[in-house]
C-alpha cells in the first residue's frame, strides 16, 4: 500500500496541469577545438614565423599574400573549427555561466551560477561528464592543435513538456573535459536529452596555439618569434600642441612619406594611414595596399621636422589657475600635490585649473599657439643629441606641405 506521502505526490500530478519549461544556459563560454597536426607543420610554421591567428580569421588570400604552403599549415585558413580530431566541444564555462528555468508563464523556478549548482545538495541539478582530453594524455613526440573562440551570451535555449511538477534532481548538465576546461554543452531532464533550438552569443577573443608533447606529459607550447615584414615603423601620433591643422586632401598633399591621421572612406572612418610619397594605404604582410584615395577627406601630422629627434620644440605649457588675480600659467607637474593627491597652484594655492587648448582647427587653439608655443630651441636641442634619431616620435613625419 502507498504511504501517505507517495499518496500526495500521485495527488498533485493528478492535479497538475501540463506545461512548457523553457531551460537555458548563459555567462561565458565557447567553442574549442583539439587535433593532431604533423611534426613538419610544427616545423614549418617555427621556421616561417606563422601568427595561427592570421590563418585562423583568414582566407586563401591570405595564405597567398604571406606567401605560405597552404599545405603546411595546422587548418586550412578560416577553418581552424575542423582540426578536430581530438574534441570538438560548444557551449558555456562550468565556472562562469548561469543556468535558469522558466515556467510558460515565464515565471522563473530556478536561477544559480553553475558554481552553486555544483555540490550534492538536493535542490541541484546533478552533472554528467562525457569526454575528457587532455594534451598530457597525447603520446610524446606529438603535436596538437588547440583552438577556442571565447564568447559571452546564452548557449543553450530549450524546451521541456511535463505533465508533472518540475523537479531539478532530474535535471543533468553534461559537460566536456577539455584540456582541463569543462564546457556544459547539453542538458537532460530525466534521462531524455533536451534539444538546444538556439541561442545568441558575441565573440570576445580567441586563442590558437600547438603543443609538441614531450615524455612524461610535458609539452612545448608553440611561440614562434614574431615576424618582421619590413613594414615602416609606426610612432605615436603628435601632442595637440605639435599637431598639425586640419587639411583638405583635395587642395593640398603631403610631402614626406610616413604616417598621418587620415579621414578616408568617404569621412567614415579615422585613423592612421601611410602615405608612400603618392597615395594613402595601409601595410599588410609586407605588402603596401592604397585605399580609395577618392574617399580621403583630410590628414594631419606632425608641424615639426621629424627626421630628427632634436628638431622639436620645446613643450609649451599646458595648465593655468582659475584664479584670475593669481593668472600662473605652467605645466601640469609644476603643481603641489598632497597625500590626497589634490593639486594646488604654486603661486596662490588655488585648486581650480584649465587646461590649455591648442587645437590648431579652432581660433582658440590657435591663439593659445601663438602665445604659449616656442620656437626651436638650440639650448634645448643639444639636451636631446643622446637621443637616438629611430626613436618612435621621430618616426612620424611632417606635414608642412
Amino acid at each position: 500500500m502507498a504511504t501517505i506521502e507517495e499518496q500526495q505526490k500521485l495527488i498533485e500530478v493528478l492535479k497538475f496541469t501540463p506545461r512548457t519549461y523553457k531551460v537555458s544556459l548563459w555567462g561565458y563560454g565557447g567553442e574549442k577545438v583539439m587535433g593532431t597536426v604533423d611534426r613538419k607543420v610544427w616545423n614549418y610554421c617555427m621556421a616561417n614565423q606563422v601568427d595561427l591567428s592570421d590563418i585562423a580569421w583568414g582566407d586563401e588570400d591570405t595564405v597567398a599574400s604571406m606567401g605560405l604552403d597552404p599545405d603546411m599549415l595546422p587548418f586550412s585558413a578560416g577553418s581552424w573549427y575542423e582540426c578536430d580530431d581530438l574534441a570538438h566541444v560548444n557551449g558555456t564555462s562550468r565556472d562562469s555561466g548561469t543556468l535558469q528555468i522558466e515556467d510558460e508563464n515565464l515565471n522563473t523556478v530556478f536561477a544559480k551560477s553553475l558554481e552553486e549548482c555544483d555540490n550534492d545538495e538536493e535542490d541541484n541539478p546533478k552533472w554528467a561528464c562525457g569526454e575528457t582530453v587532455w594534451i598530457g594524455q597525447i603520446k610524446p613526440g606529438k603535436v596538437v592543435f588547440v583552438g577556442s573562440s571565447n564568447e559571452k551570451g546564452t548557449f543553450f535555449e530549450g524546451h521541456i513538456e511535463l505533465t508533472q511538477p518540475f523537479d531539478i534532481t532530474k535535471l543533468t548538465l553534461c559537460y566536456d573535459d577539455i584540456d582541463s576546461e569543462e564546457i556544459v554543452n547539453g542538458v537532460q531532464y530525466d534521462g531524455e536529452d533536451i534539444d538546444n533550438w538556439g541561442g545568441s552569443t558575441d565573440g570576445k577573443s580567441s586563442d590558437f596555439t600547438m603543443c609538441r608533447v614531450k615524455k612524461g606529459g610535458d609539452w612545448e607550447r608553440y611561440e614562434p618569434k614574431e615576424k618582421d615584414w619590413g613594414h615602416p615603423p609606426h610612432g605615436t601620433s603628435p601632442s595637440r600642441w605639435e599637431q598639425t591643422e586640419t587639411f583638405k586632401f583635395k587642395k593640398l598633399k603631403p610631402t614626406i612619406p610616413g604616417y598621418y591621421s587620415v579621414n578616408w572612406g568617404g569621412g567614415s572612418s579615422f585613423g592612421s594611414l601611410y602615405w608612400d610619397g603618392t597615395a594613402f594605404g595601409e601595410w599588410e604582410y609586407g605588402k603596401f595596399n592604397p585605399v580609395r584615395q577618392q574617399g580621403v577627406k583630410s590628414w594631419s601630422g606632425y608641424n615639426w621636422d621629424t627626421s630628427d629627434w632634436v628638431n622639436q620644440p620645446p613643450e609649451p605649457v599646458d595648465v593655468m589657475c582659475d584664479d584670475k588675480k593669481c593668472g600662473w600659467v605652467g605645466h601640469g607637474e609644476q603643481r603641489r600635490r598632497d597625500d590626497e593627491y589634490n593639486d594646488y597652484c604654486p603661486e596662490c594655492n588655488g585648486t581650480e585649473f584649465t587646461w590649455i587648448d591648442y587645437d590648431p582647427n579652432t581660433a582658440l587653439g590657435r591663439k593659445n599657439r601663438a602665445k604659449y608655443c616656442l620656437e626651436w630651441d638650440p639650448a634645448v636641442a643639444l639636451e636631446r643629441i643622446v637621443v637616438p634619431v629611430n626613436n618612435v616620435r621621430a618616426r612620424w613625419p611632417t606635414n608642412r606641405p
